[in-house]
């Protein structure tokens, strides 16, 4: 079935944020612990919310606490780490457009943070309906995340939306999720539509997603590659 309702992920998905991920948690970890993770340590709690990633890593410490220091560190520290779309993602977007798919984005940064970079990175106008985890009480990989942009979309579509009924199979059948982490995939896979998992970004540890039993339906390595996908 053609997919109209395209969903992605933002942090390495459409922008490569990993630099100045990696640091803010390096200096996290330096601070608290007294010493640091490996970057594939650290690239295995992509897609985690903050506050999980704290309470597993670093249970001694208030998780506010933690939080106000990762996020000053980053916000203090963007300019040192080049933060960009990757190659490829903004043409995609505008060819999404041009075939009327409805652009979402479903992301666990928070409002602030997300739209501080979009607009940045002037991508602010190439989506049309945006989940941050302010938005949502449950976090990927619960459905909740695209369930909530999904019924943005509808409505954005000027398609009616029923909140006794809930989102149609055909709604469902017509989305996809495109992400880079196993909670992007899990997401999906809860959730009920398809997913992409992304090759362009950093490591994967193929084996700890499908232990946890998230299968994308399809993986791709350049962004071109989801039109032919869709």
């Amino acid at each position: 079935m053609k997919k109209r309702y395209i969903i992605f992920d933002f942090d390495d998905t459409l922008a490569n944020t990993n630099n100045i991920i990696v640091a803010s948690w390096q200096a996290t970890f330096e601070k608290y612990l007294g010493y640091s993770l490996s970057v594939r340590e650290i690239e295995a709690t992509f897609g985690e919310i903050l506050v999980n990633t704290i309470g597993r890593l670093i249970p001694e410490v208030p998780a506010n606490e933690v939080v106000d220091y990762y996020r000053e560190y980053q916000n203090s520290h963007q300019q040192d780490y080049e933060v960009y779309v990757f190659e490829g993602v903004r043409e995609l977007l505008e060819q999404l457009r041009e075939r009327g798919c409805i652009i979402g984005v479903g992301t666990s940064r928070t409002a602030y943070s997300f739209w501080n970079y979009m607009k940045k990175l002037d991508m602010d106008q190439l989506v049309d309906e945006v989940v941050t985890m302010n938005d949502v009480t449950s976090h990927k990989p619960d459905p909740e995340t695209i369930d909530a942009v999904l019924k943005k979309m509808m409505v954005h579509a000027g398609e009616p939306f029923d909140d006794d009924s809930g989102i149609p199979d055909s709604v469902r059948d017509a989305a996809i999720m495109i992400g880079d982490t196993k909670y992007d995939i899990g997401c999906a896979n809860n959730a009920r539509v398809d997913s992409v998992m992304v090759g362009w970004s950093h490591y994967v540890d193929e084996e700890a997603m499908l232990a946890e039993g998230f299968v994308p339906t399809y993986r791709m390595e350049k962004p071109e590659q989801l039109l032919e996908i869709i």
